[in-house]
């Protein structure tokens, strides 16, 4: 009994540190947008804007070092879901992908194929050909080709 209740603490307490994480993250990128704003003959608010993003990076640091400590399966799981986010950035900058969908809470993200069933995904994105690149819920990145998919890209509002 008291393995379970260790267990669900680990999990409240990596959640809880996952959630700061997204705070941060969001607050950084905020600081960003302040940065790019800044007129360039302010070069003090500009280092002011400077060291407040590199203290939120290295807060954000310090809590993935404590995740890595509380719950070292997460921590990997974390950083496999980076690894693809990366390369999927990569790809993104060398194909010119028309539409992307991502997966929200309460919604769903799956690729339909023409042989064997949904493909659940966390992203999905479909290029110029019609071929589509995911990132799996195991955050593996697999693609397919127009002639495997039974679905057509949604069109970008700005089309």
């Amino acid at each position: 009994m008291a393995s379970s209740l260790d267990s669900a603490m680990t999990n409240s307490k990596t959640h809880d540190i996952l959630r700061k994480i997204n705070y941060i993250e969001a607050d950084v990128e905020i600081q960003r947008q302040v940065l790019f704003s800044i007129p360039s003959d302010q070069k003090e608010e500009m280092e002011k804007t400077i060291r407040i993003i590199a203290a939120k990076k290295e807060e954000i640091h310090n809590l993935r070092l404590e995740i890595k400590e509380l719950d070292p399966a997460e921590y990997q799981r974390i950083l496999i879901f980076e690894d693809a986010v990366n390369e999927f950035k990569k790809m993104a900058s060398e194909k010119q992908f028309e539409s992307i969908v991502s997966k929200n809470v309460n919604e769903e993200c799956a690729l339909a194929l023409k042989k064997g069933p949904k493909v659940e995904c966390l992203l999905k994105a479909c290029d110029a050909n019609g071929d589509w690149t995911i990132i799996t819920m195991e955050g593996q990145i697999q693609s397919f080709s127009a002639e495997d998919v039974a679905e057509k890209p949604q069109k970008s509002p700005q089309s």
